[in-house]
C-alpha cells in the first residue's frame, strides 16, 4: 500500500524473509559462521537458541542457501511434537528414503533402520545431509534418545550427516539432562538481541534490500525504535512495516518517534484485544 509513496519496490518489514535481505548483523553472522563450520566439517550435532523473534528459523534458511552443493538434501521439521517413530519417518521420507510397509512406520526400531540406511548412501554419495529440528524445545525425551542412536551410525573420523537442534533458551537445561546426548553437541550459538547501532543497521539494510537507500527513520526515531523493539527483529518488522504506514497516511516525508510510539500502541492494543 505504501511502497510507491516511501520509493519501495516491495514491502521492505513484512511478508515471507527472503535469504537475500539478510543483514549480517554480530550475532547474527557470528551464529551462521558455526553452523557453517559444523556441516562443512562434519562435526555431527549442534543447536541454535534464541528468544522468539530473533530470526533462528531464518537462519536456518540462510545457512541452506549458502552451503555448498555436496551438503544437503535438508530436511527441516517444524513442529516436531510426534512420536520418535513418527519423527524419524518424516526425515526419512524428506530425505527421500523408499516408504516400508505402512507397519514398519509403527515401529521405531525399523524407521531408525530404514534412515540409517538412507543417510549411509547418501554420504557413499559424497553427499552431506542436514536434519534441522525446529522447536526443539519441545522434544521429549524419548526423542532425544532415537536422535542420539542416529548419531551412532557416524564414524569417529567424521559424521555421515550434521544435526541442529533449533529452540528457546529452556532447550539448553532440557538438553543438559540428557547427558550423554547433550556430549555429543560440538557447536552451540545462542542469538543475542540487536544493538542500538545493529538495529539501524538493520533498517537501512531492509530498506535498500527494497529499493530505497535513503534514510527514512530518523536518528531519534531509531533509538525509540531500539527501546520499544529491545532489538528483537521480528517487533523491529512490525513497529517499521506500522510507522511506514502512518507515514504514509499523513504524508510525511520522514519517520519520526511519534509515529514509531503510535506504532507500537497500535501493536499493544491489537495484543490487549
Amino acid at each position: 500500500m505504501y511502497e510507491s509513496y516511501w520509493k519501495l519496490q516491495r514491502p521492505p518489514f513484512h511478508g515471507a524473509p527472503d535469504v537475500s535481505s539478510f543483514c549480517a548483523t554480530r550475532t547474527h553472522q557470528g551464529a551462521l559462521l558455526k553452523l557453517r563450520y559444523l556441516v562443512e566439517h562434519r562435526l555431527g550435532a549442534g543447536v541454535l537458541t534464541g528468544a522468539h523473534g530473533l530470526g533462528k528459523t531464518f537462519l536456518t534458511h540462510v545457512l541452506e542457501a549458502d552451503i555448498a552443493p555436496s551438503a544437503g538434501p535438508l530436511a527441516r521439521l517444524v513442529f516436531p511434537q510426534m512420536s520418535p517413530a513418527e519423527l524419524l519417518a518424516y526425515l526419512s521420507a524428506k530425505l527421500g528414503a523408499e516408504p516400508g510397509h505402512p507397519q514398519d512406520t509403527l515401529r521405531t526400531d525399523r524407521v531408525l533402520a530404514v534412515l540409517e540406511h538412507r543417510l549411509t548412501r547418501l554420504a557413499a554419495e559424497g553427499r552431506h545431509p542436514i536434519l534441522v529440528i525446529d522447536e526443539a524445545q519441545l522434544l521429549v525425551p524419548e526423542q532425544f534418545q532415537v536422535l542420539h542412536l542416529l548419531l551412532n551410525i557416524s564414524t569417529e573420523a567424521r559424521s555421515h550427516f550434521s544435526l541442529i537442534l533449533v529452540g528457546e533458551p529452556d532447550l539448553i537445561p532440557r538438553l543438559q539432562r540428557n547427558g550423554a546426548f547433550d556430549e555429543r553437541f560440538a557447536v552451540r550459538t545462542t542469538l543475542r538481541p540487536l544493538s542500538a547501532e545493529e538495529t539501524g543497521q538493520y533498517v537501512a539494510s531492509r530498506l535498500a534490500h527494497a529499493g530505497q537507500p535513503e534514510p527514512v527513520f530518523t536518528a531519534e526515531a531509531l533509538a525509540v525504535l531500539w527501546e520499544l523493539s529491545q532489538g528483537i527483529p521480528r517487533r523491529i518488522n512490525q513497529l517499521c512495516d506500522l510507522s511506514l504506514l502512518v507515514g504514509f497516511a499523513d504524508r510525511l516525508t520522514s519517520i519520526s518517534p511519534v509515529e514509531i510510539e503510535a506504532a507500537a500502541e497500535e501493536l499493544l492494543t491489537v495484543a490487549v484485544e
